[in-house]
């Protein structure tokens, strides 16, 4: 079965009280203890893709984030798809590096990533939105309820 154009990278922990090395603790979760997978799936509920979180391992300086995602999704680049993540894994890196593969981001920013523009750090009151786009056209936007949440959209 072939998935439809949106796609989201989110993780989920299969309980595990066992001994083994790569056992996650994960206080968030409903099941604290297990062993950690990232997930792919799509709009229609199913997993298109699962890779097991082993522990901390050598990265290409891009973070384990935007290797997470672009590993798991590297089927599904250059088809103009939209992937959706949280803000674990969402990064101007990654959407840049899944622009130049005809693939979309939409998804939560952390504040302390790098290469943010200087928007995010203004003080907004509540109801007021404020953007900036680019040169490669993604869009970071900041927008305050009760919480300031900051997103990136490359659609």
């Amino acid at each position: 079965m072939e998935p439809g154009e949106v796609l989201a990278v989110d993780e989920t922990i299969v309980p595990f009280r066992g001994r083994l090395l790569f056992r996650q603790y994960i206080p968030g979760k409903a099941h604290k203890y297990g062993v950690k997978f990232f997930k792919l799936c799509g709009s229609n509920g199913y997993t298109y893709n699962v890779q097991v979180f082993g522990g901390k391992s050598q990265v290409d300086g891009k973070g384990l984030g935007c290797r997470v995602v672009l590993d798991l999704c590297r089927k599904y680049l250059n088809m103009g798809r939209t992937m959706v993540t949280d803000n674990f894994y969402t990064s101007i890196t990654l959407a840049s590096e899944l622009l130049t593969n005809d693939t979309h981001l939409v998804g939560t920013l952390r504040s302390n990533r790098v290469k943010l523009p200087e928007i995010t750090k203004k003080m907004l009151s509540p109801g007021e939105i404020i953007g900036k786009e680019n040169s490669d056209g993604i869009i970071v936007a900041k927008l305050r309820d009760k919480r300031d949440v900051t997103v990136v959209d490359k659609t």
